[in-house]
């Protein structure tokens, strides 16, 4: 019984290990190639459980069909008027042509093949970016948008119109080789080091001058305000005394008036005034304690009133 296991377990392992020597696998997303003695490889790009020999009779290269990302370095590229800007760029690629792909790119197998072709396809994309920037990017400041926004007169290229720009380019560079670049974008933008210390020193300038001008105005406007509050404050003392000056005729005017009165019937005006004088001392809800007989209380009993007047208007003593 013992024996028959062994005999069963080895004959699994050695179905598992013929299979693998001998079958191999192509995915949806894969194509293959089965080169017999190293000369022209069949391909294999439908999906499936297929036969071979094994190495050293038969080598068998696998690739992914997919869409492959890729980054290129951040390089400086120079611009018009010789300005420089770095760029990294990001791009995708895949296996367009399978056999023209295979006869392109060399190596001993298939990862050394898709390392080959990574490094052609980077040197393509980032040779048609510095061809897009040497004709048409004249700084960093070229990719902020103007007012005027793109598609009019005077707008500079938007990110996305550059990246069209430099995927046009790269896949000139890229023909009858089996592969296909999808897209390029500009994953970031920057100065180089040795033109950042003078961007930075004009940035500074710009703002010191900025500071100025508001400063100035500034002051401008304080001195402004200060001769408007002088102007101000002169102009209501000028007012007040003309009002005063006023006022005081007025009261003088009024005074003679009431004398001219007054003298026509001097203790009906005695009476008024300490009527007048009444009314003022007393109010609602007020208190006061004093002594009956001084004026003008008299008159609440009755009594003469204290102030007696002559022909003149003058007050006589009792």
């Amino acid at each position: 019984m013992k024996k028959t296991i062994n005999i069963v377990i080895f004959g699994l392992l050695l179905l598992i290990f013929g299979s693998f020597m001998f079958t191999f696998q192509v995915r949806q997303d894969e194509v293959a190639f089965l080169s017999t003695g190293g000369g022209k490889p069949r391909i294999y790009n439908k999906p499936g459980l297929k036969l071979r020999l094994p190495w050293p009779f038969q080598q068998l290269y696998k690739f992914d069909q997919r869409i492959h990302l890729e980054t290129t370095e951040y390089e400086e590229m120079t611009s018009q008027n010789r300005s420089s800007v770095v760029m990294q760029l990001y791009f995708g690629w895949k296996i367009e042509d399978p056999d023209a792909f295979f006869n392109t790119f060399e190596g001993a197998d298939s990862e050394e093949r898709i390392a080959e072709a990574r490094t052609q396809l980077k040197k393509y994309v980032q040779d048609g970016g510095k061809a897009v920037v040497k004709d048409n990017v004249t700084g960093v400041g070229y990719f902020i948008p103007a007012d005027d926004g793109p598609g009019e007169t005077g707008a500079r290229l938007t990110f996305a119109q550059t990246e069209k720009e430099i995927l046009a380019e790269s896949v000139k560079r890229i023909k009858d080789q089996g592969v296909s670049i999808e897209f390029v974008g500009i994953r970031r933008v920057g100065v180089p080091q040795k033109s950042l210390d003078e961007v930075l020193k004009s940035m500074v300038k710009e703002w010191h001058s900025e500071a100025n001008f508001i400063k100035t105005n500034a002051v401008s406007v304080a001195f402004g305000i200060t001769d408007k509050a002088v102007e101000a404050r002169e102009k209501a003392i000028k007012d007040a005394q003309n009002q005063a000056v006023q006022d005081i005729d007025d009261a003088e005017k009024t005074a003679e008036r009431n004398i001219e009165t007054f003298k026509k019937d001097p203790e009906l005006a005695a009476f008024l005034m300490q009527l007048k004088a009444l009314e003022e001392s007393v109010k609602t809800q007020t208190t006061l304690i004093l002594d009956e007989t001084m004026g003008p209380f008299p008159i609440l009993r009755g009594v003469k009133p204290f102030l007696k007047f002559d022909s003149n208007g003058t007050v006589q003593p009792e």
